[in-house]
């Protein structure tokens, strides 16, 4: 069921933002590197390993051939990940890496010497789309007319600050294109 976060009307047209119940996991994207866990009770990333698999990406983190930051998990009947650590020391720790290759980095930033600090950019933000999949931080925003029919919706954004920009954008359009027909006519 959507929850309704914002409700404007101009012009006759109402733009409603609301929760996204059926958002498409980031796991299903082609992102740069992966987010690997191994609990088998929550989902906490897009690959789920075993400890022995873990303690080896952490080895090649190490060693350089890989690049990557931990991922750390607070679960307290949800989950919420993020690269920092959480403060509450009985429900949150250490729950995997989220890491790629550093040739596939080199790759992506040819010729850039930055190209780590940019891996690790990358990386830390696809965590946080992860945790806004996982805490159900993803809207859709629809615009209705005055009679009640949908003009215009999209889905899929994830954070709230993204949607409110565009579900305003295309509410302005409908109702500045409602404007301009009174002004015809």
């Amino acid at each position: 069921m959507s929850y309704e976060q914002t409700k404007e009307t101009r012009n006759g047209y109402t733009m409603r933002i609301l929760t996204d119940d059926d958002p498409d996991s980031p796991a299903n994207w082609d992102n740069l590197g992966e987010i690997a866990y191994s609990s088998n009770h929550y989902t906490l990333g897009t690959e789920h390993v075993s400890r022995d698999r873990l303690d080896e990406i952490g080895e090649r983190i190490q060693s350089g051939e890989y690049i990557g930051l931990p991922v750390f998990a607070y679960v307290h009947g949800a989950a919420t990940i993020s690269t920092s650590p959480f403060s509450c020391p009985w429900d949150s720790g250490q729950c995997g890496f989220v890491y790629c290759k550093a040739s596939d980095a080199e790759d992506e930033w040819a010729g850039d010497s930055h190209f780590r600090a940019n891996a690790l950019r990358v990386l830390s933000g696809e965590v946080k789309t992860f945790d806004q999949y996982l805490t159900g931080d993803v809207y859709g925003y629809t615009i209705t007319d005055k009679d009640g029919d949908e003009v215009d919706s999209c889905w899929g954004y994830y954070g709230i600050e993204y949607v409110e920009e565009e579900a305003r954008s295309a509410l302005n359009y409908w109702a500045t294109k409602q404007g301009e027909l009174f002004e015809a006519a």
